[in-house]
């Protein structure tokens, strides 16, 4: 009863404070809009401009980025649970770079970007799955299936090569996709549409309703493979169906929202400690972790300059990359 009274205090806590950052982002940007302008909007009122700002832009844009947040942080959990590692994370298992790699590929080849807009998403999305199941083939064995440490090897190296390969890559491109380009790789939400949320939606339920339907099964990857295979669960199969939905879900994420990283390492190890390691508090809570910081970091973003945006990737990165060099000490320790 204690956990479950802590989970919901930290829940309507989280809800508050998204709630809070939704409003605050809502009216912030180049064109100001007041609080009482943006009520006025929902009730039927305001001019035609602010309208299309608040309903057109605005709006899809702080709802990509709640489920973009959330997704990315169950994708982390899963990924941290199946392997048992706490540093385990999409940009870490060239998920990213994978989709990225993608991206620019398309943008190189494909002269019409405008008329193919949609076709962006799904391109990082199977590039995020074919660089998987690279990092799949290197680190699978037949004795005892995926080893965790061989793929977060295999997925850092991976990620190297592939950004060697983009920066060869932008010789082909021109200025403007360049800069299109760049601002995707350091996490710049552009799928700023309710296109975008109709298209990526399914892809995010069928994928969330598969994995909280395995929290009983992540909870045992917590015990150890040798108590998880003696309880009857088959480590293999599950391991690789669990990371693979993981990774549709950061893929999807990735392919709207840009190369943000951190999200999925930083969340889970949060939950973890202040909810404990059962799955059904974790992953709801370490998506509503997931949600509250990456709209934080566009809000905080939009504020700091309302005329030039801020990739929240890279706002992200600020609080994510000392973190995990205290995973790191931590984990040596």
């Amino acid at each position: 009863m204690t956990k479950k009274i802590k989970l919901t205090t930290w829940l309507l806590v989280l809800v508050i404070l998204i709630v809070v950052s939704a409003i605050i982002n809502l009216n912030t940007g180049e064109m100001s809009i007041k609080p009482n302008e943006s009520m006025n909007l929902l009730m039927g009122q305001g001019t035609y401009t602010q309208s299309m700002v608040i309903f057109d832009f605005r709006m899809p844009r702080i709802a990509i980025t709640i489920l973009v947040g959330f997704a990315l942080a169950i994708a982390g959990n899963v990924l941290q649970s199946t392997t048992q590692n706490p540093m385990a994370d999409t940009s870490f298992l060239g998920i990213n770079s994978g989709a990225g790699i993608a991206v620019m590929l398309f943008i190189a080849l494909v002269k019409n970007q405008d008329a193919n807009l949609f076709l962006l998403p799904t391109m990082a999305l199977i590039g995020a799955l074919i660089s998987t199941v690279i990092v799949f083939a290197f680190s699978y064995k037949k004795e005892t299936g995926i080893t965790a440490n061989r793929m977060l090897l295999t997925g850092v190296a991976l990620s190297g090569l592939y950004s060697s390969i983009m920066v060869l890559l932008t010789i082909k491109l021109s200025p403007q996709n360049y800069q299109f380009v760049m601002n995707w790789l350091a996490g710049s939400i552009w799928g700023t549409s309710w296109e975008f949320i109709l298209m990526l939606l399914p892809w995010f339920v069928i994928c969330l309703i598969f994995i909280f339907s395995k929290m009983r099964v992540l909870d045992t990857f917590n015990l150890g493979d040798e108590v998880a295979q003696s309880l009857g669960v088959n480590l293999k199969r599950e391991r690789i169906i669990l990371i693979a939905a993981a990774v549709i879900l950061a893929g999807v994420s990735v392919s709207i929202s840009g190369g943000i990283g951190f999200i999925g390492l930083i969340t889970p190890n949060l939950a973890r400690r202040v909810i404990g390691f059962k799955h059904s508090h974790q992953l709801i809570l370490s998506g509503a972790l997931g949600s509250f910081l990456l709209l934080l970091a566009d809000t905080v973003g939009k504020m700091i300059s309302t005329t030039t945006e801020i990739p929240v990737g890279v706002l992200v990165a600020i609080i994510g990359a000392p973190y995990f060099v205290y995973i790191l000490i931590k984990s040596n320790k």
